[in-house]
């Protein structure tokens, strides 16, 4: 399953927190804008040490 982080749209924290093998956790460019995006991170540092893949896109 791929996670979408931006500005407009982020999964729920559990859910991005639960992804693992075969999960993908993209942040997009405007990521930071989020006022949650410290947590947002967070979580996706604990799916990337489950096995989910991390890309972020800087444009």
């Amino acid at each position: 399953m791929t996670y979408l982080v931006g500005a407009g749209a982020a999964p729920p924290l559990g859910d991005l927190r639960a992804a693992g093998p075969g999960d993908l956790v993209l942040f997009l460019h405007d990521a930071r804008q989020r006022p949650d995006f410290a947590r947002c991170w967070e979580a996706a540092g604990v799916a990337v040490f489950r096995g989910a893949a991390l890309t972020v896109v800087m444009a």
